[in-house]
């Protein structure tokens, strides 16, 4: 109880430090919102936004200017950015100690054990990190299903005779989030010095494994030093991107049968233990057994084997 007891007090000690380090952010941050408030009053709201760097480590300069080299802060850093998240490696940190001492601390205090008790720990401490790449998951699936939309508008407003960089700007005042987002930052990028080329390939690293946004910086890689006709290039590349995505639907269409069995069987196991413990508890209790033990060890290996080949069984080759 007293190890429990001690977890919780360095957990509400770093929440403590986490609230007075943005209470200080929130002061010295007021001459830069007043800045904002006086550009948007002026019609110049997006100039605003990109002004100042955002400090993805942490809102103390200090902590930032400590931590900032270190390989790993730098690649949470990197996933927060890919995320969009308004945290900071330091936030995602106290949250990580917040599910770890949440999950484990009650298990140890109780004595169930000090394996299961950090095993619950690392699984609590991992939730933050889990919801990030889950959250640049579903930014990347958006900003795919986005692009074509994107690309035929850059593509009508090359028509009408703008530069490229006019059409990027174009897609980030018209588009919705997230892709406007990352088009936002392409133009601010190019329009401060940097080179179309290399504005638009950083795109993709902000938005690791989209492959759909790779092959439209590639192309404009390849037009920007051998030339060519940029719009038929990005029609094509904004039509096979919609071919892809009906071809897609109409696979899981296909597939659907399969793989609601392969769900209704997975489930199957579990719902008739569960209804058999409530009804007749006592004939579950020989699970615990020596004997009952083994058999359900090597019942829920079977379990887990049969789900990853229907699973197997589920996907197209194609």
């Amino acid at each position: 109880m007293g190890h429990a007891l001690f977890l919780v007090v360095i957990l509400a000690a770093l929440g403590g430090a986490e609230a007075v380090l943005y209470t200080l952010r929130f002061f010295a941050e007021r001459k830069q919102e007043e800045l904002r408030r006086r550009l948007r009053s002026v019609g110049e709201a997006d100039a605003g936004i990109q002004l100042f760097r955002r400090r993805r480590v942490s809102s103390s300069t200090l902590l930032e200017e400590l931590f900032g080299g270190v390989g790993l802060v730098q690649r949470l850093e990197r996933l927060i950015e890919q995320a969009d998240s308004d945290w900071t490696v330091v936030r995602l940190g106290v949250y990580s100690l917040l599910g770890a001492g949440a999950l484990g601390a009650p298990l140890v205090g109780m004595g169930r054990g000090l394996l299961l008790g950090l095993g619950a720990a690392v699984l609590g401490g991992a939730l933050p990190v889990g919801l990030l790449l889950r959250r640049r998951s579903q930014r990347r699936q958006r900003i795919s299903e986005q692009l074509p939309d994107a690309l035929e508008m850059m593509a009508r407003s090359l028509r009408a005779g703008h530069a490229i960089a006019s059409s990027l700007k174009l897609v980030a005042q018209e588009m919705a989030a997230p892709i406007a987002v990352e088009f936002a930052q392409a133009f601010e990028q190019q329009n401060l010095g940097l080179p179309l080329d290399q504005a638009v390939v950083a795109m993709t690293e902000r938005v690791p494994g989209n492959t759909d946004l790779s092959i439209f910086a590639v192309s404009i890689v390849v037009q920007h030093e051998t030339g060519g006709n940029l719009v038929e290039l990005l029609e094509k590349i904004a039509e096979t991107i919609r071919e892809r995505y009906r071809f897609y639907g109409k696979l899981r269409a296909l597939t659907a049968e399969g793989r609601l069995g392969g769900i209704i069987l997975g489930a199957l196991p579990l719902v008739v233990g569960l209804l058999i413990s409530i009804i007749n508890r006592g004939y579950v209790a020989e699970l615990a057994t020596g004997l009952g033990r083994s058999l359900l060890i090597v019942g829920v290996i079977s379990w887990a084997v049969g789900l990853l080949w229907m699973r197997q069984l589920a996907q197209v080759d194609y």
